[in-house]
C-alpha cells in the first residue's frame, strides 16, 4: 500500500472509498487495505498518514472520511474491483431491546409446592425464626 500520495486503486484509497460508505474499524480496513501487519502497526503507519492529511478522522475506535477526504475521492473515482461487504457484527446486540423483568415477573408458570419452602422456619441455635417474624424457642417445646 501507498501511504504517501493517494493514488486510484492503492491501499489508501480502498480505505478511503469503503470509509465512504460509513465509519469502520481498523480491523475491517485491514483487511480491505490487505495488510498483513498488526491492527496496532496498520493504525501507526497507514491510517496515520491519511490522517496526517486530513482525508481521515478517528471517532471513538472507527475511523471516518472527512470532508476533504470526500473531495479526494470525488476526485479519484471508485475503486476498481472492490466489492464492500460491511459485517454488523455488534448490531444484534445494539438493536435488541433491553430486558424489564417486571414485566415477566407476574408472567412466570410457578411448579406445584414450589414455593413450601417459604413456611419452613430457620435454626439458629436452640431458636426456630420464621419469616412471618415469630420466634420459637427449641428448649420451650419439650
Amino acid at each position: 500500500m501507498n501511504t504517501g500520495k493517494v493514488v486510484a486503486n492503492a491501499g489508501s484509497h480502498r480505505i478511503m472509498y469503503a470509509l465512504a460508505n460509513g465509519p469502520m474499524y481498523s480491523k475491517e480496513l485491514k483487511v480491505i487495505a490487505g495488510a498483513i501487519n498488526s491492527v496496532s502497526r496498520f493504525d501507526g503507519e497507514y491510517m496515520a498518514r491519511l490522517e496526517s492529511n486530513g482525508f481521515v478522522k478517528r471517532h471513538g475506535d472507527q475511523w471516518a472520511l472527512t470532508k476533504r477526504g470526500h473531495e479526494k475521492l470525488e476526485e479519484l473515482g471508485p475503486a476498481r474491483g472492490m466489492r464492500l461487504k460491511r459485517q454488523y457484527a455488534y448490531q444484534a446486540v445494539l438493536e435488541r431491546p433491553n430486558f424489564d423483568p417486571s414485566q415477566h415477573i407476574e408472567s412466570t408458570i410457578k411448579r406445584p409446592g414450589s414455593m413450601d419452602f417459604l413456611e419452613c422456619p430457620t435454626r439458629i441455635g436452640d431458636t426456630l425464626y420464621y419469616r412471618d417474624g415469630r420466634r420459637v424457642n427449641i428448649g420451650e417445646q419439650a
